[in-house]
């Protein structure tokens, strides 16, 4: 053959290579089944008659029925209410003193907002820490806060949770796979990124009379198919580089000789 021909070959064939980190990436993506979730998730059955459990419950899902005092400041919420840090003063009055009076009308207006979203408050300042069901009158200008157990805010915030019979057949699956992974001879269950309801994780669940806790067990860093593919692509490249180092070498050799 040809000692040029051969030459234009090796070139040729180096010059499709030194892309394919793009296009290898590219194909691996597209090939691939949809990607797993970061998140590994696992069940545990909740026992609401336990402290430890009502715990563990309001600490996961209790921003359901629940608003925190430090939620409302503008550093956390400048846009959902009208005058956060004076709405939080006159939540916190409440809390101290049981209720409190309110003349600025767009505080009324947020503490009606807050009465229809959240059944209750939670107070961190000192001596006033714990949970209040909050109760607003006369159109806002009266908030009442009244000190509640911590059962009665797991209770409510249990009550929110979705029942696995009202759930689609791919839901149920998908909620299935996260009881069946969750024993203690297996470490969680990583669903699929387009699972059904894997978008409702963590939460809740009742499945017949028990309430299941579902929340992250742990977390993957996966840089995916596209990164594999990207990776095998730049030895790819690498030879496509000794390629047109080749090609060329032979073409300039071959002239040089003639």
């Amino acid at each position: 053959m040809d000692r040029r021909r051969v030459a234009l070959l090796l070139v040729v064939a180096g010059v499709v290579c030194l892309p394919a980190p793009q296009y290898l990436g590219w194909a691996a993506t597209a090939t691939a089944p949809p990607a797993q979730t970061s998140q590994i998730y696992a069940a545990e059955p909740i026992d609401l008659g336990n402290v430890s459990d009502q715990k563990r419950v309001v600490d996961r899902y209790g921003d359901d029925v629940t608003l925190a005092d430090y939620q409302l400041t503008t550093r956390y919420d400048d846009e959902t209410y009208r005058s956060p840090n004076a709405t939080r003063r006159a939540l916190q009055s409440a809390m101290a003193n049981g209720s409190a009076t309110v003349t600025d009308e767009s505080v009324r207006a947020d503490l009606r907002d807050i009465a229809a979203d959240y059944e209750f408050a939670r107070d961190s300042e000192a001596g006033t820490t714990g949970y209040y069901r909050i109760t607003v009158e006369a159109n806002g200008s009266t908030v009442r806060a009244e000190s509640v157990a911590l059962s009665a805010v797991a209770n409510a915030t249990a009550d929110q949770a979705p029942r696995y019979e009202n759930l689609s057949p791919g839901q149920q699956r998908t909620v299935d796979n996260v009881l069946a992974n969750s024993t203690s001879d297996d470490s969680g269950y990583r669903p699929r990124v387009n699972d059904p309801y894997v978008d409702q994780f963590p939460t809740a669940v009742w499945k017949g009379e028990t309430l299941y806790s579902i929340y992250t067990y742990g977390h993957v860093d996966d840089f995916g198919p596209g990164f594999a593919g990207f990776v095998v692509g730049l030895g790819v490249a690498a030879l496509g580089v000794v390629f047109v180092l080749a090609g060329g070498g032979l073409y300039a050799s071959d002239r040089w000789l003639a």
